[in-house]
């Protein structure tokens, strides 16, 4: 019976393979085969879906990561830049703080200088009220040995005038 089952080639013929599966309830090796190949491509085919879903997780956390890490960089380019402004404000106050004691101590040297000069101003006029006071009293003086020379000048005169005058009479 199998062999009027053959065709040509020395294999069954389709039409065989439909009755006999319909006869036999087990399957054969190739069905077998076929079966375990699709089960295992449909295992295939769900580790690769299981794969795409944590590529496109990973995906996301790799998407996180490079969020955290701008995130970070900008904090930390934030935080640079506040201090880089807090220790231009503190060089700037520092420099501020010295001027103004630079400016103070200007301040105190020309106050200093200016009440200098006006003490030796006090000074000089002290001294040449001294020199007109002296002078003064110098032209005092004078003028009392000249009134003194001119009264004794006189009376010689009038001493003289008078000798004179007994002289003459003496002789007359």
């Amino acid at each position: 019976m199998t062999q009027g089952m053959l065709n040509v080639g020395g294999k069954r013929t389709p039409t065989d393979k439909n009755n006999q599966a319909a006869v036999s309830s087990t399957p054969s090796f190739s069905k077998n085969k076929r079966i375990k190949a699709k089960q295992r491509l449909d295992e295939i085919q769900k580790e690769i879906e299981e794969a795409e879903r944590r590529q496109s997780s990973s995906g996301g956390d790799i998407m996180g990561m490079l969020l955290l890490f701008q995130k970070d960089s900008d904090r930390r380019a934030e935080t640079e830049d506040r201090r880089r402004r807090d220790e231009r404000d503190e060089r700037l106050e520092s420099e501020k703080r010295e001027r103004e004691e630079r400016e103070h101590a200007r301040i105190a040297e020309a106050h200093a200088a200016r009440e200098l000069r006006e003490e030796q101003r006090r000074i000089d006029q002290a001294k040449e009220a001294q020199k007109e006071l002296d002078r003064e009293e110098s032209k005092r003086r004078f003028e009392e040995r000249l009134a003194l020379d001119r009264e004794e000048a006189r009376l010689r005169h009038e001493q003289m005038m008078m000798v004179l005058a007994g002289l003459t009479k003496q002789k007359q």
